[in-house]
């Protein structure tokens, strides 16, 4: 009897489960490779307690005990070490990146993911956990003398040590990946990507920066506010199904710190069976799901869902690299009601 309820609950309504036969699906399949563009995750923002050295590398989120690896290039991690005054120190940290798999193997193997990490938005060392701090906008800043640039709700926000400060409305702005521009009457600020040292104290950033104020030029190091606009997703989800004897609750627990809980449900005295994992958007606006543990023992198995109104469905499951359709779709429903369906946008890093 655990063999089938593992087979159920990890490959849940496979056709080569206990009760239907089928194939998995081919790799290079037009669906497989619809599967796999609509997997590419969207990168978003993890702010937290960040950890550096040789056998440890892990961010925990701010107001969460979870923790995950985080890769690192080797730029990134040179930076990193370059400013703590001890291995292992604690620094504030805000990162860019998206998940993905932990490891079979290593020191990643014990946490649910790994944080790939795109870009150092902030790191901070010398001041220790500093999750209690305010969540900055996106500003530039500089010193001698001491200055910054503030985008705040449509407007550039310029104040320098012992001057009044000055605001104005943005008339333009372009983003891309390595450049961010914006532009006001007589302000204009370009922020280019690239680690940025900060000369004052021990501090990198994810940019460097460039304004002009009236014909005067300042340059120094910009960080974009530490906003994750993917929070839309975070909720309690559940569903039902008719497998087995008594029939199966799903319940999808999403966390605001990217944990996810999947529980299956029997209706018996059977125990409840538990995967853990976590969640993540993806560039198309779907909700990828991986789950890295069923039952504490290492298993990755996969889903993306596409949301309408107040629920979320999923129609194949990817098992440790295999893909299979799930029998008659996987439908799950928020239990506070209908989902926010704000789409994706760089620009709402800026409000």
């Amino acid at each position: 009897m655990k063999t089938s309820l593992l087979a159920l609950s990890t490959l849940l309504f496979l056709a080569g489960c206990s009760q239907h036969s089928s194939t998995p699906d081919s790799h290079h399949s037009p669906e497989s490779t619809q599967a796999a563009k609509q997997k590419v995750p969207h990168t978003f923002m993890l702010r937290g307690t960040v950890i550096i050295g040789h056998e440890s590398q892990s961010i925990q989120p701010c107001s969460s005990d979870q923790q995950y690896w985080i890769n690192l290039s080797p730029e990134q991690w040179q930076a990193s070490n370059d400013i703590q005054s001890s291995p292992y120190q604690a620094m504030y940290g805000e990162l860019i990146g998206h998940f993905e798999a932990p490891p079979k193997g290593g020191f990643a193997n014990d946490y649910p993911a790994r944080f790939v990490v795109s870009q150092i938005n902030t790191l901070v060392a010398g001041e220790g956990a500093s999750c209690q701090r305010k969540v900055q906008p996106t500003k530039a800043f500089g010193n001698e003398p001491f200055w910054n640039l503030q985008v705040i709700n449509g407007e550039l926000v310029f104040a320098e040590m012992g001057k009044p400060t000055q605001k104005q409305t943005i008339i333009d702005q372009t983003f891309s990946v390595t450049k961010r521009h914006y532009k006001s009457d007589d302000f204009s600020l370009t922020m280019t990507k690239g680690l940025c040292k900060d000369s004052m104290v021990e501090s990198i950033y994810g940019w460097n920066s460039e304004i002009e104020i009236k014909g005067k030029t300042y340059q120094g190091c910009a960080t974009l506010a530490a906003k994750d606009t993917t929070q839309r997703w975070v909720n309690t989800y559940q569903g039902t199904s008719s497998v087995g004897d008594s029939g199966l609750t799903i319940g999808l627990i999403l966390g605001s710190d990217h944990s996810a809980i999947t529980t299956y449900d029997y209706n018996t005295d059977e125990p409840q069976l538990v995967e853990t994992g976590v969640w993540q958007a993806t560039q198309d606006d779907k909700l990828h799901v991986l789950m890295s543990r069923h039952q504490r023992q290492y298993l990755i198995s996969e889903r993306t869902f596409s949301q309408q109104g107040n629920q979320i469905s999923a129609d194949k499951e990817t098992v440790n690299g295999v893909t299979f359709p799930i029998q008659s779709g996987l439908t799950l429903y928020s239990t506070s009601g209908t989902l926010n369906k704000n789409t994706l946008n760089q620009s709402t890093l800026d409000k």
